[in-house]
């Protein structure tokens, strides 16, 4: 493959990518923040079971039987966000919405790679369970689900977490993906991110790995190196729709590509987003929900915070055949 530089779009929302493997060797003259860092163990980690008392009172979680809410037993707990950017009881010139965070897990574990598939199956059902939840409340448009993992990406607290802020309004990039989506719909005739797992998986030079159900695909254009897009197979707009087998299949998928990650970029801080159809938005013909994986393995700086273009130096195709020869067994 040649490194000569080459401009892509996302074939989805026309954002622009620069791929330009050359830039790689520039000088750094200023040092790097090393992208996961954190104490050894947990002091006084609020997250941790046994400090339920540090954080508000859960609205979802599971537990062994017979425990008591707001006290140890658990599995996972949702609890509002101690700290919310959006207000319940909002006043009439506040920001109305719910902030919430997923605490994982029980134990003080910060990769969520080091996670079971059957727990990390937990999470993505209580994703599913707190959509649902959300959808309830007919002023709320639609839920951002995240993850932010290392200081880089964002994170305040190292025990694996996720967080569910739900808005009353779309945000402008799931915006500009349904709009975009929908064009393609209306000129094609089919949904584009249907075309998009075809293609994909036709060519095989960016896949990273697939199950019966998903497909891990080096994006086309990333905003940073060994971005990777996890995509069902078959049509599927809500993720609210996904069933507990599902879930687990995913969840496996998942762990295999964060350990690639982590062996082939150097255990980097990364985020995960989930981008679903909006609350109520029914059997969308032309949009898919999918998980972008966007570690950070640079930092934005002016044409990406000025201009919304990004430039990175691994070509997804060798970063999809990287992440491939990394890939654990199972």
């Amino acid at each position: 493959m040649s490194d000569e530089p080459e401009l892509r779009r996302d074939p989805v929302t026309g954002r622009w990518a620069v791929v330009a493997p050359a830039r790689a060797a520039r000088p750094h003259e200023l040092g790097d923040a090393r992208p996961r860092c954190g104490p050894a163990a947990a002091l006084a980690c609020p997250f941790c079971e046994g400090a339920e008392h540090d954080t508000p009172h859960e609205v979802y979680a599971l537990r062994a039987a017979g425990s008591a809410p707001n006290g140890p037993g658990w599995r996972l707990r949702v609890v509002p966000n101690k700290f919310p950017a959006l207000q319940t009881l909002a006043k009439p010139q506040a920001a109305y919405g719910c902030a919430e965070v997923l605490i994982d897990c029980p134990e003080h574990v910060e990769n969520p790679a080091d996670l079971s598939d059957a727990h990390q199956r937990d999470v993505l059902c209580a994703y599913r369970a707190r959509l649902a939840a959300h959808a309830a409340d007919p002023r709320l448009a639609h839920v951002a689900v995240f993850k932010n993992v290392g200081a880089e990406a964002g994170a305040s607290i190292a025990h694996t977490h996720s967080q569910l802020i739900a808005l009353p309004v779309v945000p402008g990039l799931l915006q500009a993906e349904l709009s975009g989506a929908e064009a393609h719909f209306a000129r094609a005739g089919h949904c584009v991110f249907c075309e998009l797992v075809e293609r994909e998986r036709t060519d095989g030079t960016r896949v990273v790995a697939e199950t019966a159900y998903f497909v891990a695909v080096a994006a086309y254009a990333p905003r940073f190196a060994y971005e990777v897009w996890l995509l069902p197979k078959e049509h599927a707009p809500c993720y609210e729709a996904i069933a507990d087998g599902a879930a687990l299949e995913l969840a496996g998928l998942m762990r295999r590509v964060l350990r690639a990650l982590d062996a082939v970029a150097g255990a980097p801080a990364y985020n995960w987003f989930l981008h679903t159809s909006p609350l109520r938005a029914g059997d969308l013909p032309h949009y898919h929900w999918h998980i972008e994986l966007m570690p950070r393995t640079a930092r934005p700086a002016g044409l990406e915070w000025g201009f919304g273009a990004h430039i990175v130096t691994v070509a997804p195709e060798r970063a999809a055949s990287a992440l491939r020869a990394a890939l654990p067994a199972q």
